[in-house]
């Protein structure tokens, strides 16, 4: 395994099984989401650990594994395992990016109107260039950004303006250095990439996860 990317719709989850779910958590976790008033938001965070467990599960790891699963205040959330993760999510698409190889960040989009001429303080003028008046050009610049902070453990916005795309096909430039982008077939309402530090060709896999599969 090199980089996967497991992803799936947004659910609203029986009060039964969010229970469930809640309970494969170790209890830090557990109070953070029982704490959040936001049912939307809570759900979306429970179906992304239960990506996250697919992951674990595809690798030989048991449920258990989730057992050192921490998610401090401001920081990235981490996992007692030899691998590296990503969470994003927005409305309709939860996805959790893994990697066994190297630094992973993942960002996924519901695809809107905004475009990049209202982002100048985000995009660099061959950015601004290159998505002109498209708003899926603007989402797609504007996800391998956030991908890259991300696999650079940055938080998000602030890097943003660092983070150059312009560096090639498949290239981003930041931190000094040149990350590797790939985009995500989400659907046609949703943009999406992944961001690794290994620059070579080895294969990133995306796949769409059934509700059924979660459970």
């Amino acid at each position: 395994m090199s980089v996967s990317v497991l992803f799936a719709a947004e659910l609203e989850l029986a009060p039964s099984l969010e229970s469930e779910w809640l309970g494969d958590l170790p209890p830090a976790r557990r109070a953070q989401l029982v704490g959040r008033t936001d049912r939307r938001d809570r759900h979306r965070s429970l179906i992304a650990s239960r990506l996250l467990l697919a992951h674990l599960r595809r690798l030989g790891h048991p449920v258990g594994a989730l057992a050192t699963l921490r998610h401090p205040p401001r920081a990235r959330p981490t996992l007692d395992l030899p691998l590296h993760w990503s969470v994003s999510h927005c409305d309709g698409r939860i996805a959790v990016a893994v990697s066994t190889r190297g630094p992973v960040g993942v960002d996924v989009e519901a695809l809107g109107d905004l475009r990049a001429d209202a982002f100048a303080v985000y995009l660099n003028p061959a950015e601004r260039a290159w998505a002109g008046g498209s708003p899926r050009r603007f989402y797609s610049v504007w996800t391998r950004k956030e991908a890259v902070a991300k696999a650079a453990g940055t938080d998000g916005l602030p890097a943003l303006p660092a983070v150059d795309t312009s560096a090639g096909r498949g290239r981003a430039a930041f931190a000094g250095r040149l990350w590797r982008t790939a985009p995500l077939a989400l659907g046609d309402g949703h943009v999406g990439h992944v961001a690794t530090a290994e620059l070579d060709d080895a294969a990133v896999t995306a796949e769409h996860v059934a509700a059924a599969a979660l459970l």
